[in-house]
């Protein structure tokens, strides 16, 4: 049977280790990103919209995966409605190598358009 002492030790081990893993835990919370997201104008035109962490913080990327047509992709301001990059090129992860910063105070979200015929879709905001 263990001492009072023993069970207070214990306790007190168990209580450093269960904030050791939450102090662990929170960088890899902060540091979550956002999972690529389809962005479709038409058949011919789609992307991905995704993020990466780079140091510390979200990046945002566009990820052309169909380019049959006169396509555009662009990283747009989702506040003001500016264009902070905008490509023709069918390259994945523009741009490249960092993306566009999208860490604290900024929204940002992936326009695909197919400039043949005008149609357009917009991706989430992040």
């Amino acid at each position: 049977m263990l001492s009072r002492r023993h069970k207070g030790s214990i306790r007190v081990g168990t209580l450093a280790l269960a904030a050791s893993a939450m102090v662990l835990a929170a960088p890899g919370l902060a540091s979550a990103s956002v999972s690529p997201t389809s962005v479709i104008a038409d058949s011919s035109c789609q992307a991905l919209e995704l993020t990466k962490i780079i140091s510390g913080h979200d990046h945002m990327f566009v990820d052309p995966t169909v380019d049959n047509s006169s396509c555009l992709y662009v990283i747009q301001d989702a506040n003001t409605g500016n264009w902070l990059y905008s490509s023709s090129s069918p390259a994945g992860d523009q741009p490249a190598p960092d993306g566009v910063y999208d860490g604290p105070g900024q929204s940002l979200q992936v326009e695909v358009i197919d400039q043949a015929n005008g149609a357009s879709a917009v991706g989430p905001v992040n």
